[in-house]
């Protein structure tokens, strides 16, 4: 199969996993006991205003109609409105959304930068010090709370050593002073762009704690599938060759034998990258970052359903095309891996 052809099924099989999706959510989301309209309107609302409101939202509807008319909104562009804010979801959407994409790209770049190097160090050294240690380092990435960790790493970085900051994502004399212009919505790259460096520095200071809260549990999985991957390929034969050949052990542990080691943990860090997009809700309600999770948090608790089923939707397109991505990846890094 072409890689063409790969892509064209791939984009198909998203298109039925979207609509299952949004027919899932939608009826998860109108079984919920609620009443919309009356939320819409607003405290102590008239049984008058509660049906002007049903109608004005459709709710008065068959399910199959509602949902028929929300899917064409959607193929439109149009989210529908949120039923807390009255805000459009479109617009809430591009605020909350790269708030969270820049907190879960900055933990996947520590997951990166820390995971894969120790993953084939441990690898390389097999049952030595090093291994233990860096095992141990896995093991409490996973196994550690996200809330306790934000919790320990406040206390520790702002309250004993005045570091970092607390929370939020740019101080309120920065925001005045040197305010970020939005134009990707994530502060650090949108000051580093505008070559506002004092905002850059505070922005970048705001990111470290979340972000490394959010990676420690994509830091441990990284660890462990590099490690595992590297020991196995370390026994190859060409490894040994290399070895033999008089070929520096930085190039081969890190140019030959991560070569082909690196695609299980590809998957790894693709799944991490949206499990955080999902994940991120305890870690930005602790740090008070404004982003996806937060938003969520209120839909869910005010049986805000176009937001839920909106939001859904979004995670689930990250989540497939990202799932593509990576098997594009795979098979242009690894020759032996086929499109099937």
């Amino acid at each position: 199969m072409s890689r063409w052809e790969y892509i064209a099924r791939r984009l198909l099989m998203a298109v039925v996993v979207l609509i299952s999706v949004s027919i899932i959510t939608f009826l998860i989301a109108r079984v919920v006991p609620s009443d919309p309209a009356a939320a819409w309107v607003g405290p102590r609302p008239t049984q008058e205003q509660i049906a002007q409101a049903a109608r004005q939202l459709g709710l008065d509807r068959p399910l199959y109609e509602q949902y028929l008319r929300y899917m064409r909104d959607i193929l439109t562009g149009n989210f529908g409105v949120s039923i807390r804010t009255h805000q459009p979801i479109l617009r809430d959407l591009r605020v909350f959304l790269p708030a969270t994409l820049e907190l879960v790209l900055a933990g996947m770049l520590m997951a990166v930068l820390i995971g894969i190097p120790l993953g084939v160090l441990s690898g390389a050294g097999k049952g030595s010090l090093l291994d233990h240690l860096t095992r141990l380092v896995s093991i409490a990435g996973v196994s550690m709370p996200t809330f306790w960790l934000g919790l320990l790493l406040q206390l520790f970085f702002f309250s004993r050593l005045g570091l970092l900051p607390l929370s939020g994502r740019l101080s309120t004399e920065i925001s005045l002073t040197s305010p970020v212009v939005p134009i990707t919505g994530m502060y650090t790259l949108d000051a580093l762009v505008a070559g506002n460096w004092v905002a850059f520095k505070d922005a970048l200071w705001h990111l470290i704690l979340p972000a490394f809260t959010l990676a420690t549990y994509p830091i441990g999985l990284t660890i462990r599938m590099t490690r595992s991957t590297m020991i196995e390929v370390l026994q190859e034969k060409y490894i040994l060759a290399a070895r033999a050949a008089g070929i520096p052990e930085r190039t081969v542990l890190f140019v030959l034998a991560l070569k082909n080691a690196i695609t299980p943990t590809l998957t790894v860090l693709g799944l991490s990258f949206v499990y955080s997009l999902t994940g991120a809700i305890l870690v930005e309600v602790i740090f008070a970052w404004p982003g996806l999770g937060s938003y969520v948090t209120d839909a869910v608790l005010s049986v805000d359903f176009p937001v839920i089923v909106s939001v859904t939707l979004v995670v689930t397109v990250f989540y497939v095309f990202i799932n593509l991505f990576l098997d594009l990846a795979q098979a242009a890094i690894d020759p032996r891996v086929t499109l099937q």
